[in-house]
């Protein structure tokens, strides 16, 4: 071959080549263009950079190519949820029926389904979740927006016994009851109690008193000393008339004191808001029919209360069973 055919060969040869490389880099370049523009894919990391002008060793565009694969391959099984895993794609899920995609900080999002709180039923289905109010649950019906969780002893605290004596209580789908037999007719005051939360704060509490008597019965809320003295809020019968409230003191569970005020007989029905607050410097005695809007019965300063500014250590549920079993009931318990 003459030197002439030689060259024109090699040139032809050189020609070819770069045509190639221009094809591969070409074909690279709207790679990744396409497969690297969507906000929800991997960032891509090339092992080599090709400027403009530059022709590529095959290697280096093959080295380029196999990258980009690794990178866009997508993560997970058939059907999962694509994130960027640090430089290429993970994959979450599949996703089965209710599942969601909730983040976990620090680390990859996770494949959920959503809990249901009280009073909330949650269905899961092929592409939907539906989620609807139960009417069976606590914090339904007419009092929605004011009743607490269903109270329990240990949710609200009140886990000690004051005079307990054959009284019992129990934990049921409407909430706290204590069930004490009937005293005769003598006073026999028995609770649950707690240590008192730092003040300021209030304690309202629906409650509910099942009965059959015409004595000075009473169930309510208030506080205890801790020694003997107690200081009540008392949704009370006296006789045949209609149900009324008294703010009373106790000198011991059997002792009564004295009345710092006794409401009309107005036969407030049940069941009924009570409220008892301490802000610091006064405790005060409050009841309500919506669960909103307190009346207060009696006020005083704790430094001049019954109990002595540092009497007031003890939040109660109590009952007096006098002249009849008496079943005691917390349905609803807040604290602000």
């Amino acid at each position: 071959m003459s030197a002439m055919a030689c060259d024109f060969y090699g040139a032809a040869r050189a020609r070819r080549h770069e045509s190639t490389l221009r094809f591969a880099a070409a074909t690279l370049f709207f790679a990744v263009a396409q497969f690297t523009a969507p906000l929800a894919q991997a960032q891509c990391s090339l092992p080599y950079s090709l400027a403009n002008g530059q022709i590529a060793d095959a290697s280096q565009v093959m080295a380029n190519f196999n990258a980009l694969a690794r990178c866009l391959a997508p993560g997970g099984a058939n059907n999962a949820i694509q994130y960027n895993q640090g430089g290429h794609l993970g994959g979450v899920g599949p996703l089965t029926n209710g599942q969601v995609v909730i983040g976990s900080t620090g680390s990859a999002p996770q494949a959920q389904t959503l809990s249901a709180g009280p009073g909330i039923a949650i269905t899961n289905g092929s592409g939907s979740i539906v989620v609807a109010a139960t009417g069976g649950a606590a914090g339904n019906g007419l009092y929605t927006r004011m009743m607490s969780d269903t109270p329990t002893s240990a949710t609200i605290g009140l886990a000690t016994w004051l005079n307990q004596g054959t009284a019992t209580v129990s934990d049921s789908a409407v909430g706290v009851c204590i069930d004490a037999p009937s005293s005769g007719t003598t006073s026999n005051v028995t609770g649950r109690y707690m240590t008192a939360p730092a003040a300021p704060y209030a304690i309202t509490a629906l409650i509910a008193a099942t009965r059959n008597t015409t004595s000075s019965n009473g169930v309510g809320i208030g506080w205890y000393d801790g020694s003997a003295k107690l200081h009540v809020l008392s949704y009370s019968t006296t006789g045949n008339a209609p149900a009324l409230f008294q703010v009373n003191k106790w000198n011991s569970v059997t002792s009564f004191n004295a009345s710092d005020v006794t409401s009309n007989p107005n036969a407030f029905p049940q069941p009924i808001w009570l409220q008892i607050k301490d802000d610091g410097t006064n405790v005060s005695f409050g009841f309500s029919q919506d669960g909103i809007n307190f009346v207060i019965l009696f006020s005083v300063a704790k430094s001049s209360g019954f109990l002595g500014a540092g009497g007031y250590s003890n939040v109660i549920f109590f009952t007096n069973p006098q002249g009849s079993r008496t079943l005691a009931t917390i349905l609803s318990w807040g604290q602000s």
